[in-house]
């Protein structure tokens, strides 16, 4: 854990660089979720919260907090996701590009989505 607020701050000012956060605890709650993502190095919610720099005194505040991000609908998936893709993809010019996606529910509730770029 002590690579924790090293990686946590890494993601919260590249993420605040490509998108327009309304609010601010968005955009903090995903880079928490990212640290435990990538910290657990699986998908589980509950996997990812002894990685959570918080004032929780419970594990399952944490799970509920990640459970509220990923059902809000003021976040604009679009708006977040797309000018961090459009640099990506304006790289490969003229080439061909294909994309292969094998999704999984994880569940019933997650998609889960591997890709292979060709």
């Amino acid at each position: 854990m002590e690579n924790t607020p090293h990686l946590y701050d890494t993601l919260v000012h590249v993420l605040s660089q490509h998108a327009k956060w309304v609010e601010q605890r968005h955009l903090k709650t995903l880079a928490w979720m990212m640290v435990g993502l990538i910290q657990a190095g699986w998908i589980s919610l509950t996997a990812w919260a002894p990685y959570v720099g918080s004032r929780a005194q419970y594990a399952q505040s944490t799970v509920r907090r990640f459970r509220r991000w990923l059902d809000n609908d003021k976040i604009a998936v679009v708006s977040l996701y797309g000018p961090l893709i459009e640099p990506a993809l304006a790289e490969w010019g003229e080439q061909g590009l294909y994309v292969a996606l094998d999704t999984s529910m994880v569940w019933d509730s997650y998609c889960l989505i591997r890709r292979s770029v060709i």
